[in-house]
């Protein structure tokens, strides 16, 4: 497995494992390379043969190429390649190591020469041009005498072009093959991250449309008691609408949307139980209209137009002894592809200072939290308005066509019957 190290920057500094594998290439490459040059390097010396100098000069042209490939395919084009950098930075890198090995195999070409001249005169033609050139000539001409750098790019760095090409592609090949999988890995957390958050947003969504305010079911089993003991015939009426009403919260309301034909039953079910338990029939005006077979093609999220009719009656008619209303309108506009619901609540101001603001109560911020998880900000509009003698909210959402969610309600119980 490749390794690679995140570094400072967009760059992945790169390293290939060493291997048996890769150490018996080499030996078989470096192997042929050096009977390759054997057999130039007799040919060169032909006219006169010196089988220990041709081994000697053979074996500092391997040792030097080693040296130079190492450096050059480990060291310095990795760090000039590799690592974040400006170009500038990467360019004059570049020059620097291009003059430094150049200057290093001219050294090495003139302590190879002086040697041989030393122990093995008289030196074979080959050798002898080069000797009267490097030795006799000046230090600048190293950089402008053509013959030097010919002979030193010929003897070196020739023989490195093609095991640093070689390297290069491999070493391409496994980058490409090493960032694909850290990419893939990378894919793979984003895909992990976004399971968890929806996951997270399902429990957070789960959790806000199940909050049904306990007050209010103990409002109406007080208001059922109290019918029951006055042998009012609305009673049995009473729970019955009670017991429609918990059904739908317990076996309807566990997905995102239902139907929008449900969620108005629900609503007007609600409403009714208020309306007994205040018995002001000019205190609760609503225009919601009758739901039909054509709402149960449209979804709408469940239990949030409740929150707003729940805060209503709390801090509006539940808040005074006399001259508390309520007012709710619910606007549907159908066309065969977009529907869109229009939901208005108003109430009056209590006495008391603890109407909530705009941001306050704990109702409304679960219904922020809900619109805000399941729609795009630019597809829904919440107005609040906390005026000096009413609360006024206004609710308009985008109607989900049933035929563009996954989600089935065929298990459900039946919810309400006619």
């Amino acid at each position: 497995m490749s390794s690679l190290q995140k570094d400072t920057g967009t760059a992945i500094a790169f390293r290939r494992p060493v291997t048996w594998q890769r150490l018996t290439w080499h030996i078989v490459f470096w192997g042929l390379s050096y009977v390759l040059t054997l057999s130039q390097f007799r040919r060169a010396f032909s006219d006169k043969p010196n089988d220990e100098l041709l081994y000697v000069v053979n074996t500092h042209h391997l040792l030097t190429t080693l040296l130079s490939f190492g450096l050059l395919g480990y060291v310095f084009i990795p760090r000039i390649l590799y690592r974040p950098q400006r170009t500038s930075q990467r360019l004059l890198l570049a020059v620097g190591t291009v003059i430094a090995y150049y200057v290093l195999m001219c050294l090495n070409t003139y302590a190879l020469l002086v040697f041989t001249e030393a122990w093995y005169a008289p030196l074979p033609a080959y050798l002898s041009r080069r000797l009267d050139v490097f030795v006799q000539a000046p230090w600048y001409e190293y950089f402008i005498n053509p013959s030097i750098g010919f002979f030193v790019f010929g003897q070196f760095i020739s023989y490195i072009l093609i095991p640093l090409l070689i390297k290069a592609v491999r070493d391409g090949y496994a980058r490409n093959q090493a960032q694909l999988a850290v990419e893939k890995q990378r894919q793979q957390l984003e895909l992990d991250n976004l399971l968890l958050e929806k996951e997270n947003t399902t429990k957070d969504l789960q959790f806000l449309r199940q909050q049904i305010n306990p007050h209010f079911l103990l409002n109406a089993f007080n208001n059922i008691y109290t019918l029951i003991h006055r042998r009012d015939n609305r009673a049995a009426d009473t729970l019955a609408n009670l017991s429609t009403l918990m059904r739908y919260t317990l076996y309807r309301t566990s997905h995102e949307f239902v139907p929008l034909s449900d969620e108005l039953r629900f609503l007007k079910g609600y409403i009714d139980l208020e309306r007994i338990r205040h018995a002001l029939p000019d205190a609760i005006t609503c225009s919601l209209p009758e739901p039909d077979e054509h709402m149960d093609q449209w979804l709408v999220p469940p239990l949030l137009l409740v929150t707003f009719v729940e805060n209503a009656f709390k801090h509006g008619l539940n808040a005074v002894y006399e001259g508390g209303w309520v007012l709710t309108t619910l606007e549907i506009n159908l066309s065969e592809n977009v529907g869109t619901l229009t939901f208005t609540v108003a109430n009056n101001k209590g006495d008391a200072p603890s109407q909530p603001t705009v941001d306050g109560g704990i109702g409304l911020e679960n219904a922020k939290r809900r619109l805000a998880l399941l729609y795009p900000k630019q597809q829904y509009e919440l107005v609040i308005q906390d005026q000096s003698e009413q609360f006024y909210v206004r609710l308009t959402i985008p109607l989900r066509p049933k035929s563009e969610t996954i989600l089935t309600h065929e298990y459900a119980p039946t919810l309400f019957t006619d």
